[in-house]
């Protein structure tokens, strides 16, 4: 992220246009590319069953875009500090643009998920661009009130997602049938092309003439090799076999790779994450819980549109209404615990959030005593308590764990422990959704194999036929594809049966989330609040770019 000293920035903070237009241009592609992570999963129903492919495929359309996001922001925010951060947020915004026209036109799952890498690129740029230059534009005295209005269209952005996505798969059309999901892409493409023309007429240019003029490419490659391994093997587990040698040998290259990378990491001059960080106990809990709470966060939202949508049978716009609630308690609870914080410390407001949060994702998963766990036949208004206990939640944890981990950053390196928290979060998302996905998968699996065992009257070639095409991740709509195969009686009660086998085990995955919440909860107590109240008496000599730049971190969960 941006090293930023305040000097650096004097020369580029002399611009004529109004700072509060800048913002407005900013914000402008910040609401573009953090739309986009909530926005598909609405839609992930429908790729599916349009391109009728796997479920992993489908997985890898969420995770593709993360992957790309997670390894490269912090390189490409360093690129901003070197070469201009305007020219990186117009360079992102067109590279964003056209991969959503790309996805948007794909004609194959495959090239849609490569597509959806572009996008990941332009918006790694794109994030730690637009707090830099907030940085360099606005007095010390505005810049609170600057980040107040960018985090507010970060929660915006989140919240409006799910509802914008359900309104346009559901109204807007296409030419081919079902196809209207291709819209959720394209609509970016005017908010883009807009976006760059304003960008170059107000916003600009800054640089940081005091950064490192190297960059650990290196780096990069080993730690984008150990994610893609790892990720592909939790999403790809079930099909090729949990014990096949591909599987284990990709887990295998995950730690060798990751290894090197710590390795090396303790031999460069600039290493992309600064390891001794996590001397600080605080530091290491703080970006522990961060990346528990994303991976718990993004797991679950990556799991109930298909479930609203798939075994409830909400149309899109209903399954968006459905979640509106969680997102929306997020935006007011998040404010209120940055102002608990300050007074309780930090360590009880993130561990209460996380252990919230377990609450609402353990309702759904009939954890809690007298509460029924979610079925086929569960209503939209059942749902609304855990949702909004959730959002609680999570809103009570995101700005609190930020503040704690920052506070124990030396005020010289806030911005790369700005730019760890961002990357952790990142890589907790990406696993959330892989390991939840992988759950799924072999829940689905394990049911359907047991399930189908004690059904009478189906021809074992059938049943056989089912289990194969569920264990190879051919699964539509919570349908295994064998299912066609029947006469129309037996295929509607084995659909009834499969959304009963499928719905115990999306509750599974919950399960798993309430887990990952749990421990990030009982990481929240490791916080101290001390060295927080220490680094607060230090808040106004940090560089003003630095304190801004770490920022960054609380877009992660947007």
């Amino acid at each position: 992220m941006s090293a930023s000293p305040s000097r650096a920035e004097a020369p580029a903070a002399r611009h004529t246009r109004s700072p509060w237009v800048i913002l407005a241009v900013l914000c402008l592609g910040l609401f573009m590319i953090l739309l986009d992570g909530t926005i598909v999963n609405i839609a992930i129903p429908h790729i599916q069953g349009y391109f009728n492919t796997s479920f992993g495929n489908i997985e890898w359309v969420m995770n593709a875009y993360i992957l790309a996001f997670a390894v490269l922001l912090v390189t490409l925010g360093r690129f901003g500090d070197l070469w201009g951060r305007r020219k990186l947020f117009v360079g992102g915004m067109v590279l964003f643009t056209l991969g959503s026209l790309a996805c948007g036109l794909a004609p194959s799952i495959e090239l849609l998920i490569a597509f959806r890498v572009i996008q990941g690129i332009g918006g790694a740029a794109m994030m730690p661009s637009t707090l830099s230059i907030i940085a360099a534009v606005f007095p010390a005295a505005k810049r609170g009130a600057a980040m107040g209005v960018w985090g507010g269209v970060s929660g915006l952005a989140s919240g409006l997602g799910p509802v914008i996505g359900g309104i346009i798969i559901q109204y807007v059309t296409w030419p081919s049938v079902d196809g209207s999901w291709r819209w959720i892409f394209l609509v970016n493409i005017p908010v883009g092309i807009i976006g760059v023309i304003l960008a170059l007429r107000l916003v600009p240019e800054s640089k940081n003439p005091t950064a490192v003029q190297t960059l650990d490419l290196p780096g990069v490659g080993l730690i984008s090799i150990s994610l893609f391994c790892l990720t592909f093997a939790l999403i790809e587990g079930q099909k090729y076999g949990w014990t096949s040698p591909t599987i284990l040998g990709l887990f295998a290259g995950s730690i060798v790779a990751f290894g090197l990378f710590y390795w090396r990491e303790h031999r460069v001059s600039q290493p992309l994450i600064d390891f001794s960080l996590f001397r600080s106990l605080n530091f290491a809990a703080g970006n522990a819980t961060g990346l528990l709470l994303s991976a718990a966060m993004m797991g679950a939202f990556f799991t109930i549109p298909i479930f609203l949508q798939s075994v409830l049978g909400f149309s899109a716009i209903k399954a968006g209404l459905v979640m509106a609630p969680m997102s929306v308690v997020i935006i007011f609870a998040a404010p209120l615990a940055g102002v608990l914080s300050d007074r309780v410390g930090s360590k009880w407001i993130v561990a209460a959030g996380m252990f919230i949060l377990a609450l609402g994702l353990g309702w759904m998963a009939g954890l809690v005593p007298g509460v029924a766990k979610i079925s086929p036949s569960t209503t939209s208004l059942s749902l609304l308590a855990p949702f909004l206990i959730s959002g609680i939640g999570i809103g009570l944890a995101v700005a609190p764990v930020t503040s704690a981990v920052m506070a124990t950053a030396p005020k010289e390196r806030v911005g790369n422990a700005s730019g760890v928290l961002s990357t952790m979060r990142q890589v907790g998302s990406l696993m959330g959704i892989a390991i939840l996905g992988a759950v799924l998968q072999n829940r689905v699996t394990a049911n359907i194999t047991t399930g189908i065992a004690a059904v009478q009257g189906i021809p074992e070639a059938i049943k056989q036929k089912i289990i194969a095409g569920a264990t190879a991740g051919g699964l539509q709509m919570g349908v295994p594809k064998g299912i066609s195969g029947l006469p129309a009686m037996a295929a509607k009660l084995m659909e009834t049966l499969f959304k009963t086998w499928f719905t115990n085990a999306v509750a599974s995955t919950f399960v798993v989330a309430v887990i990952l919440a749990a421990i990030g909860g009982l990481c929240a107590f490791l916080l101290r609040r001390d060295v927080q109240e220490a680094s607060l008496a230090a808040d106004a000599e940090v560089p003003a770019g630095s304190a801004v730049d770490a920022a960054v971190a609380q877009a992660g969960d947007a």
